[in-house]
């Protein structure tokens, strides 16, 4: 469920569908329209399209009760809300020609408040070094770490290309700003981050684990995805994580757990006594 409302808000600007206006359900007087939903809702199968209902329900529940909220009201929402509301309206006229209608304003007013109001929570959320030290001690076995390469990356199509952009990155006085800059000019982000053992293209992860950090690799290396210019930026040998190094990890982890599990709750207890009209 959770997965959902925070994707949802995503869905809604990456449709490029054209969307419809029926009424689903109405929630405590207000009306679920399918123009809140990618276009093909019709052809689930049973099953699915129940729990498509239900989600869409708890959704509307959900985002009725927070907005509802102080949180609405401060300057860090009203700017949110008009930033994602300029950019679902820019791709909705792409697709369709026309404005956003009240019932998708609505539901992208909902999705913003919800993931500030999951934000606040996460930053009111207190977990204490107590918490920490025994989930760490109760799943030792979450801590170990294979092999591991941090990297970044530029993947061209061709090998001449990749090569012409390792030559210019060889002669580099400032290979951190070169590489970004190349990887930006490429369309890419180039940062990739943290891949263990057998997470990366075999190729990349033998030739980057057998060099030091903070090197570019000499060769472009092909795979099944192109050719690469791969940077080294760090390396770790396979071990486990301290209580130290792993203790603000495992805090931000049991925070956005009791955070999810609250608004679970709270989500539950408001479908327990929800006015439901199909």
């Amino acid at each position: 469920m959770h997965n959902r409302l925070f994707t949802f808000l995503s869905i809604l600007l990456l449709s490029s569908t054209l969307l419809y206006s029926k009424v689903l359900v109405t929630v405590n007087g207000n009306k679920i329209t399918d123009d809140i939903i990618p276009k093909g809702y019709e052809q689930l199968d049973d099953t699915k399209r129940a729990q498509l209902m239900e989600d869409l329900i708890k959704e509307e529940l959900i985002h009725s009760y927070i907005l509802n909220q102080s949180i609405v009201n401060t300057p860090e929402f009203i700017e949110a809300f008009n930033q994602q509301k300029s950019l679902a309206e820019q791709q909705y006229q792409k697709v369709s020609g026309k404005s956003l209608n009240p019932s998708q304003i609505r539901n992208i007013r909902g999705s913003v408040a919800l993931i500030m109001y999951q934000k606040q929570q996460l930053q009111n959320t207190f977990i204490s070094d107590a918490q920490t030290k025994n989930f760490y001690d109760l799943n030792q076995e979450k801590f170990n770490f294979p092999d591991s390469i941090e990297i970044a990356n530029i993947i061209m199509k061709t090998q001449p290309e990749a090569e012409a952009i390792l030559n210019q990155l060889k002669n580099s006085v400032n290979l951190d700003e070169d590489f970004i800059r190349l990887a930006r000019e490429n369309q890419q982000n180039g940062y990739m981050g943290w891949f263990g053992r057998g997470m990366a293209p075999e190729s990349i992860f033998n030739s980057a684990f057998q060099a030091n950090p903070k090197t570019l690799l000499p060769k472009v290396i092909s795979s099944k995805y192109g050719f690469h210019v791969v940077y080294l930026l760090n390396k770790k040998n396979a071990g486990k994580l301290s209580y130290m190094e792993a203790k603000e990890k495992i805090a931000l982890m049991l925070k956005q757990k009791q955070v999810l599990e609250a608004l679970k709750n709270q989500i539950d207890s408001l479908y327990s006594t929800a006015n439901i009209i199909y």
